[in-house]
């Protein structure tokens, strides 16, 4: 495994409810100046939407990360098909079973109202998810990926801005009450 000291010893640090220090694109050019070919492979396809098939990748956080989402993005489409009464079954994929307490973040989202509060608390629980996995890696490739990680949740909270959803949802109002008039 190789050391990524210098790398990750000039990253900054990212501060959760701030706007991210740089931009995924930034820290994935600098990056991959220092990786090997494998960890490259590796950073190139990290995404916050894992496949929906088991995926494996040369990372153990990257696979943890990966089954976490998954399971999640899982067990979010169950609750939202029994609060709608869809008596359809839908399927995981085959993926081992993360270690986060899942059910726990489901049932505390569902009964949040608010779809921009019900984010934020997706991506709390996310990050608490990252910050878990990444804990123990500090300057090897486990720990660039694990920085990947929370530096794209950390752009797509940015994002979450209330004005600007507002704005959208008035003018898609709008769009559809001018559609029907």
């Amino acid at each position: 495994m190789a050391s990524y000291y210098y790398l990750m010893a000039q990253l900054p640090s990212i501060m959760p409810h701030a706007d991210p220090p740089l931009s995924y694109a930034q820290f994935k050019e600098l990056a991959l100046r220092f990786l090997t070919e494998k960890d490259a492979a590796v950073l190139e396809t990290l995404t916050l939407v894992p496949p929906r098939e088991a995926v494996h990748t040369a990372s153990a956080v990257v696979n943890e990360w990966y089954a976490f989402e998954q399971e999640l993005r899982f067990a979010l489409e169950q609750m939202r098909a029994s609060k709608l009464k869809r008596e359809e079954r839908i399927t995981p994929a085959e993926t081992p079973a993360s270690a986060f307490d899942i059910g726990a973040i489901v049932r505390g989202v569902s009964n949040i109202d608010d779809p921009l509060a019900a984010e934020r608390y997706l991506l709390n629980a996310r990050l608490a998810a990252a910050d878990q996995l990444r804990k123990l890696h500090f300057f090897d490739s486990e720990a660039v990926f694990g920085y990947g990680i929370v530096l794209l949740l950390s752009e797509r909270a940015s994002k979450f801005k209330m004005e600007t959803g507002r704005t959208e949802y008035h003018s898609i109002y709008t769009q559809i009450l001018g559609e029907k008039i």
